[in-house]
């Protein structure tokens, strides 16, 4: 029985991610250039953060969360040769609130393996 039960909540949190009604579009790409994907998740930019003694401070705050088995779908590597999540340093292009594309890199990546999605922190793109 709980094994249907989680089979459902890997259901709805992916559909909610990738057509729930909040989603964005996300354009990803390796570090090389040579994978450029399209797919959707839920993007997330604001201006609060919180420095090391637990203070709240104005700096920008951006993540995205996408459903892995649609990365897959789409050919994208999502894995490194010792089969972990590994998206250091790939470049995310989406919309902010303005209807103005942003970039960005991928920093950190936290991948939920009980459901299947991954929440990506992102840092600004800065161009050579």
């Amino acid at each position: 029985m709980s094994g249907n039960l989680l089979n459902k909540a890997r259901r709805d949190s992916k559909k909610y991610v990738t057509k729930g009604g909040f989603q964005e579009n996300i354009i990803l790409e390796t570090i090389n250039g040579l994978v450029r994907i399209e797919t959707t998740g839920f993007v997330s930019k604001h201006w609060i953060n919180y420095d090391t003694d637990g203070s709240a401070v104005n700096s920008k705050n951006a993540h995205i969360c996408l459903d892995e088995e649609q990365l897959v779908l789409l050919n994208y590597p999502v894995r490194n040769s010792q089969n972990e999540v590994h998206l250091y340093n790939h470049r995310v292009f989406t919309n902010d609130s303005s209807g103005v594309e942003k970039s960005y890199v991928i920093k950190e990546w936290f991948p939920d393996e009980t459901l299947g999605l991954i929440v990506c922190i992102l840092s600004d793109y800065e161009s050579n």
